[in-house]
């Protein structure tokens, strides 16, 4: 009977140690699965954080849109801490007309339209030529000209030129409409596809630019058929300065 209790207790032992390692092997595996779950939340806290200067962190440049007519979105363009840009005859960059420059130009502001963003640039008045399909026609600057006024339409996450719009432009001094015309859809090899005209204005001052954009007038695939369904409006002011 001793030698019967002795086996038994040696077959005992070996059963107590195995519960105990799988009792460890348990608490490790747990340890484990909780040390990934907080690198996962660690990781995705990091990825949620907006960088500096991005649109959605607080020093981020928020774009806003007000109601103006019926059926018609208004955008201011600069913040008034931005101040107003100043365009100087003096310091208007020309139109390149061959080699591989990129176009400089002087900035008169952006603004966003349901991730479209709005450009308005400045540039010595250009000479261009108007083709409808069948004619052409030479526009040459003339004395009267005082810049060359552009806008580009861009898709804000892709940076692709949006075409098949059409833009309007409509200046005034002191409430006087100075300058009311279209700005022709252009192509460019340094610029790219954008809408533009040469703009008389007449005499040094505080201007009001308002450009009404129309919506493209294209088909479009799925990701803008809810986007830019009716006209939109966009207004900034700018200083001109002349040659003296």
């Amino acid at each position: 009977m001793s030698s019967t209790s002795s086996g038994a207790g040696s077959v005992g032992a070996p059963k107590a140690s195995t519960g105990g390692g799988a009792r460890n092997a348990a608490v490790a595996a747990a340890a484990i699965a909780v040390a990934i779950v907080v690198a996962i939340l660690i990781a995705h806290a990091i990825r949620s954080t907006p960088a500096p200067g991005s649109p959605s962190s607080s020093g981020g440049t928020a774009s806003s849109s007000a109601s103006g007519m019926p059926g018609m979105a208004t955008t201011p363009v600069a913040p008034a801490a931005m101040g107003i840009p100043t365009v100087s005859a003096a310091h208007l960059p020309a139109m390149p007309t061959s080699g591989a420059m990129p176009m400089a130009m002087v900035p008169l502001g952006n603004a966003a339209w349901d991730g479209m963003v709005i450009q308005a640039r400045t540039s010595a008045p250009a000479t261009f030529e108007l083709f409808n399909g069948s004619a052409q026609q030479l526009v040459k600057p003339t004395t009267k000209n005082s810049f060359h006024l552009m806008v580009l339409l861009s898709d804000e996450h892709t940076g692709f030129a949006i075409p098949y719009s059409s833009v309007w432009a409509t200046i005034r001094k002191n409430g006087r409409i100075v300058f009311d015309e279209r700005l022709w859809p252009m192509i460019s090899r340094f610029m790219g596809p954008h809408y533009g005209n040469n703009v008389s204005l007449p005499n040094a001052g505080l201007y009001h630019l308002t450009l009404l954009v129309s919506p493209p007038v294209a088909a479009r695939h799925l990701e803008y058929k809810n986007l830019w369904l009716k006209p939109h409006r966009v207004r900034l002011a700018f200083r001109w300065e002349p040659k003296r």
